[in-house]
């Protein structure tokens, strides 16, 4: 621990001097996402907007702190008894990916740079929406006092990003890595991949 303490104090130390190179990059990705609780699966759309910023330590090698808003979405329709209604669920979450990178100059403009590191994830919203023909709309929230799901989430992250000049292509892969129902026999863990576009300010 005390080596961890030490290693961020020399890393502060220098960008303080000035001699950590840091930049900062804005982004937006798409980037679905897959809730499995035991044998089943259920698909949403995900979209995020970005802004990290990479600070260069040792010849090409950098890790890359940020935050990102980032939301999925599910709209499904269910037939019972013959009537068929919709059930819309949306949830918004915060991310804080911290990445270490490595970055292969192709030349002066092309760079390939792989990535991987932990994502802390805090869920801000989660509901579901219905719309019934015979009993008309319900809402349910995913984080009220009764509920069994939790907010906060860790995934593990590794991809790579292909920059030219100022400008990022990068895809990638999140695993969940923490069970987010809180009962005891029942296990539900997300994934997902990511494609994003970047620019380097």
């Amino acid at each position: 621990m005390r080596k961890v303490f030490a290693i961020v104090a020399i890393v502060a130390a220098m960008f303080v001097a000035g001699k950590v190179q840091a930049q900062s990059t804005i982004y937006a990705t798409y980037a679905p996402e897959t809730f499995v609780a035991g044998s089943n699966n259920t698909n949403y759309q995900g979209f995020s907007i970005g802004f990290s910023q990479n600070i260069g330590l040792y010849k090409g090698f950098g890790v890359a702190v940020g935050a990102q808003f980032r939301m999925n979405m599910r709209s499904a329709t269910q037939t019972i008894w013959g009537f068929t209604g919709t059930v819309k669920e949306t949830q918004t979450l915060i991310d804080v990916p911290i990445l270490f990178n490595y970055k292969i100059a192709v030349n002066r403009d092309i760079a390939i740079i792989p990535f991987v590191g932990p994502m802390p994830s805090l869920a801000l919203t989660g509901t579901t929406k219905g719309v019934d023909p015979i009993f008309g709309e319900n809402s349910s929230n995913w984080y009220n006092d009764n509920s069994t799901y939790s907010r906060l989430n860790l995934y593990a992250v590794f991809g790579a990003d292909l920059k030219f000049s100022k400008f990022n292509l990068f895809g990638g892969y999140r695993l969940g890595l923490l069970d987010l129902n809180k009962s005891d026999n029942v296990s539900l863990k997300t994934n997902g991949f990511f494609v994003g576009l970047g620019f380097t300010l």
